[in-house]
């Protein structure tokens, strides 16, 4: 689904993402991990076309979205992604998630049907009518969620989406995003820097430090065969202070 090859991406003279190499099978479940300000949220952006590559490649199910316009548009209506705080318009939850299949031209009756099946999904059947601005921050992301997941898309992006909740609702929405992946089987990746959650979410795991991506691989080996030293800091950091959401390194 997901292939890059020697991608770089520089803001000014500051380095943000070296020379990275990544493939992502179909239907992969793949957690991005690493400290803040690693370059994580950069490489979704690119994936997600909101951000251009400085150099390298990026192939979505084998098409160069690295440097094609018309080619990068046509792909981002296959993707979706959710974003670290919880974007909502001051409308009805069944408006915001009824968005993406609007602008798709659907007709009224087949978004109604898909909108209150994904409103089941992250167990929000009930808010259909009330206004999205007035939710908490996790029933906030899970309209996020379900904005995300309503469309189908082939690949599924989440930017930290936890990182701005208290821990019942990480896991409330950790448990709605296993429904949405059980229900979509789709790709899916996602950034953290909260080790446990890559390990209990993902099929794989990439470590993400200083723009570099070190090592990939099921968590059993990456917490326990590190690549390098580097790797083996941060895992080691996660594991001392589970309890700090701010990040190692931050």
């Amino acid at each position: 689904m997901i292939v890059i090859k020697d991608l770089h991406k520089n803001f000014g003279n500051r380095k943000v993402l070296t020379g990275v190499n990544l493939i992502v099978p179909r239907n992969e479940v793949l957690a991005i991990i690493g400290p803040s300000g690693s370059g994580k949220t950069t490489l979704l952006q690119i994936l997600d076309t909101l951000v251009k590559p400085t150099s390298g490649t990026v192939l979505f199910d084998g098409i160069d979205i690295s440097k094609s316009e018309r080619e990068r548009r046509q792909v981002r209506r296959r993707m979706a992604m959710v974003f670290q705080k919880p974007v909502v318009f001051r409308e009805s939850v069944f408006a915001n998630v009824a968005y993406g299949l609007k602008v798709r031209g659907m007709k009224r009756s087949d978004v109604s049907e898909k909108v209150l099946k994904a409103l089941g999904t992250v167990g929000l059947l009930d808010y259909e009518k009330r206004n999205a601005k007035t939710l908490s921050g996790g029933e906030a992301q899970r309209v996020a969620l379900a904005r995300a997941m309503v469309i189908e898309p082939e690949l599924l992006l989440l930017d930290e989406p936890t990182a701005n909740l208290d821990m019942v609702s990480t896991r409330q929405f950790e448990e709605y995003l296993v429904r949405v992946i059980n229900e979509l089987h789709t790709t899916v990746i996602f950034s953290t820097h909260d080790l446990a959650q890559g390990t209990r979410l993902a099929d794989r795991m990439g470590v993400l430090i200083d723009g570099e991506l070190l090592q990939t691989g099921v968590a059993e080996d990456v917490m326990n065969e590190p690549a390098s030293g580097r790797v083996a800091e941060f895992i080691n950091a996660v594991q001392s202070f589970p309890e700090d959401r701010s990040g190692y390194g931050t």
